[in-house]
């Protein structure tokens, strides 16, 4: 039976940002080329985009358990230390992403309120590009406490089996 593919928002956002930034910056140097004038929105779309885009990237990464990882101590550790290491990890990564969420939003209720900044290029409020951090970083909350839960759940499976097998004599 074939499994069904599952899309995920972040990642659908994640290849939307992608395209809008490939378009932008190929126009830019189809123009640049033809008529020697750079676009001068391009860039200050293209790495607000690249921000949102990172975000994005680290959300997915915690679900596909894919950041880079050095294990050399951890996969000494039993179970139990594994779990309460991996705990501590999500605790920490939850706490560093709600810092971020917090301060940004703080930054963008200034940038709204009091200093009101403009971008160069466009001349559209800094606040909108601002917006992406806290909002992306809650696909980063949300995949933290997740990949921190199927890590403690995969390192209890051990001990329940081991605790079935010797029950079960």
């Amino acid at each position: 039976m074939a499994e069904k593919k599952r899309f995920y928002l972040d990642e659908l956002l994640g290849a939307f940002f992608l395209a809008i930034m490939s378009l932008i910056t190929f126009v830019n140097v189809v123009n640049r080329y033809l008529f020697s004038k750079s676009l001068a929105f391009s860039e200050e779309v293209v790495v607000n985009l690249f921000v949102w885009i990172t975000l994005l990237g680290v959300s997915i990464a915690f679900r596909r358990g894919s950041h880079l990882q050095m294990t050399n101590l951890y996969d000494k550790f039993p179970p139990k230390l594994k779990r309460i290491s991996i705990g501590i990890s999500g605790v920490i990564g939850v706490a560093i992403f709600t810092f971020l969420i917090y301060n940004s939003c703080k930054e963008i209720y200034k940038n709204m309120t009091f200093y009101h900044t403009i971008s160069d290029a466009l001349g559209i409020p800094t606040w909108i590009y601002s917006l992406g951090t806290p909002v992306f970083s809650l696909f980063v909350l949300k995949e933290i406490v997740s990949s921190t839960l199927r890590g403690i759940k995969k390192n209890n499976a051990p001990a329940e089996s081991a605790q079935a097998a010797e029950g079960g004599k």
